[in-house]
């Protein structure tokens, strides 16, 4: 793991030294480096994203449906890194199975080779799915709701790409300046989809509530909207509603209605909010 020198212990919050495959704290708590390569720093099991929502991400993803979303936050952050001539630490607060990343990454390092991209997310599932494919990153679990397991100042980019947000850990692990990028669907994102099979509705008035929780301790720099049409067969579909929040509600009746839709064509909408630390 290279970016042991950033991480701080769970329980106590001071920094790590590593023995072969353990790393171990100055009050002598210990993590195991798993085969993989990633840290549990969860201090107790929670749930994350299920395995079947990971795996249906994971492919949707990789047929490049939202490329283009991708690609658009890889220039957002290197319009604002470019003219950087120091290191550059990256975290992705909620990275899942770690594509936006791995992309992210291999961009910038085909511009720059000083930067290191580590991946946090509550599953433990979609780290080591994302270790196990992404080795030129590092991976943690932890739990993105409490104080993030990295010293102060740590990051010159935070990402936080559909994923719980938590304002002042994003605040304080980012130096002055850093650039935080919150990725959020926008108020038309599959809305064919969720009309056909009354699925989860975007949050109203969501854009200016992110900006509003975020307004304290970041400046607001610009929304980057994002929208296009996909035309979804029957396997996107089943994806679509996999790999979302819907599949925590998806009761038998929607199930069925979906396996029997044979395409669609649907909008699919973001909004990119870049922020700066103060």
């Amino acid at each position: 793991m290279h970016t042991i020198h950033l991480l701080t212990c769970p329980v106590c919050n001071t920094i790590f030294t590593r023995n072969n495959k353990v790393l171990i704290c100055s009050n002598h708590h210990s993590f195991d480096i798993s085969s993989e390569g990633y840290v549990n720093l969860l201090r107790k099991k929670l749930p994350g994203d299920a395995k079947e929502m990971l795996v249906a991400r994971r492919d949707f993803l990789q047929q490049g449906h939202y490329q283009p979303l991708s690609d658009l936050i890889n220039e957002l952050v290197y319009a604002h890194v470019s003219s950087s001539t120091s290191p550059l630490n990256i975290l992705d607060a909620g990275c899942g199975e770690g594509y936006y990343l791995a992309r992210l990454q291999q961009s910038l390092l085909a511009r720059n080779d000083q930067v290191q991209c580590t991946g946090l997310d509550i599953s433990k599932d979609a780290i080591r799915m994302a270790a196990k494919r992404y080795k030129q990153a590092c991976f943690v679990v932890a739990n993105i709701k409490e104080r993030l397991v990295f010293v102060d100042d740590a990051m010159q980019v935070v990402l936080n790409i559909f994923a719980p947000r938590n304002p002042a850990e994003f605040a304080r692990v980012l130096a002055s300046g850093g650039l935080l990028l919150v990725v959020i669907p926008g108020s038309d994102h599959l809305q064919q989809l969720r009309a056909t099979l009354h699925l989860l509705n975007i949050e109203e008035d969501k854009e200016q509530k992110v900006v509003a929780q975020f307004s304290p301790l970041f400046d607001f720099v610009a929304a980057s909207p994002l929208r296009y049409t996909l035309e979804f067969g029957r396997k996107e579909i089943m994806q679509a509603l996999m790999m979302t929040p819907n599949y925590w509600h998806l009761s038998q009746e929607v199930r069925e209605m979906a396996e029997k839709m044979d395409e669609m064509e649907t909008t699919v909408s973001f909004c990119c909010l870049t922020f700066i630390r103060r």
